[in-house]
């Protein structure tokens, strides 16, 4: 399934990466779960995957308790989704039927025909295949209890779209990660950070925005971890 802003290119790498530097890792936790590309791919005793927005978590436990969603989905269906309480469904089609994964962003279609709902089914179930023993919870990142574990965060990013929940305060955020890194190993995906944060990872990645010549734009996606 697509995901705005995720890191469907780059989890596995990602994933790798923590658990070289952690190879024996207790909890895991992501406080801004999205469309699980890093999670799915953890290794851990315990992985706990968080996100504000219910219709996603709900979709997550579903497809865990055994849902199936559908592999079809008209525009009109789309529309009237929109509209409608929350519930794994609507968090299926909000996101896996949408335009580059954006909640909502628009029906998604493409001049070959493309069945988005097919291949969104099909990304959704081949992902919760490996993550039956993550715990999801519903809750904004800053009521996430968190105690001696690897933290990873992918936050929407500063100066880009903003959450599809309301929007986000990065400056908050920040501050957020300096409390809890003092009981916790926090990793932070992000273009750029405040200066107590380090790199310690990055790789050039093609994002699905376009230049005037329709050429993908290259970013550095980074991983960062506070100093010291």
């Amino acid at each position: 399934m697509r995901y705005f802003g995720g890191k469907a290119r780059i989890g596995k790498e990602l994933a790798e990466f923590i658990n070289h530097l952690h190879p024996d890792l207790g909890l895991y936790v992501e406080p801004f779960g999205g469309g699980c590309s890093v999670a799915e791919h953890i290794k851990a005793k315990k992985r706990v995957v968080v996100d504000r927005h219910p219709d996603l978590i709900l979709m997550w436990t579903a497809l865990q308790a055994g849902w199936l969603p559908p592999t079809t989905v008209s525009e009109d269906e789309y529309k009237l989704a929109k509209d409608e309480d929350s519930s794994a469904l609507r968090g299926f089609i909000g996101f896996g039927c949408s335009n580059s994964g954006k909640w909502f962003g628009g029906y998604a279609r493409d001049r070959t025909g493309r069945n988005y709902a097919q291949n969104a089914h099909n990304g959704v179930l081949k992902k919760i295949g490996n993550m039956q023993d993550v715990e999801f919870r519903n809750l904004d990142y800053r009521d996430v209890p968190v105690e001696s574990a690897v933290v990873y965060c992918d936050p929407p990013y500063s100066g880009t779209t903003g959450f599809s929940v309301g929007k986000f305060d990065t400056v908050a955020f920040w501050g957020w990660v300096r409390l809890i890194s003092k009981t916790n190993t926090v990793y932070i995906s992000e273009y750029s950070a405040p200066n107590d944060f380090e790199v310690v990872w990055e790789k050039v990645v093609k994002t699905d925005m376009k230049d005037s010549n329709k050429e993908k734009i290259p970013r550095v996606e980074k991983l960062f971890k506070i100093k010291g």
